[in-house]
């Protein structure tokens, strides 16, 4: 059943509507696993991948974009390989993956995202983003 609307309610309707708009909200790029192998998984639908990108997984495993083709990307797995499987969902983080590093390291020991491992709690200190991979010195 349709209403009757007056032409006088249409500016009142569309501040009504505006209000309702989620700002917040974003489109995100997101692709499927069609391969996976040895640590690296082929995905489809990441048209805008950048080279050492980090990406997400559904179960929250990440990846890093190493191989950039026309119809697929590459990524090496930072988990091991049964964690992820064909058809799972991999979104872009829009990051170039990097590792907060500072004195705080010395004698730790932590995954390649720089999370503790060693089960001494957080890594205290001022600590600075670097990418993962550099030019070499």
């Amino acid at each position: 059943m349709t209403e009757n609307i007056k032409v006088s309610e249409i500016p009142e309707l569309i501040y009504k509507m505006l209000d309702e708009v989620n700002p917040e909200k974003s489109l995100e790029e997101v692709g499927h696993v069609v391969q996976v192998s040895d640590g690296v998984a082929r995905i489809y639908g990441l048209t805008r991948a950048e080279s050492n990108e980090l990406l997400e997984f559904d179960n929250g495993v990440k990846a890093v974009v190493m191989n950039l083709e026309e119809d697929n990307v590459g990524a090496v797995l930072l988990a091991t390989t049964d964690m992820v499987r064909e058809g799972d969902m991999v979104k872009r983080t829009e990051k170039i993956a990097a590792i907060a590093v500072g004195e705080g390291l010395i004698g730790r020991v932590i995954n390649p995202l720089g999370d503790p491992m060693d089960g001494a709690g957080i890594i205290p200190g001022e600590r600075i983003d670097m990418p993962l991979e550099r030019k070499a010195p």
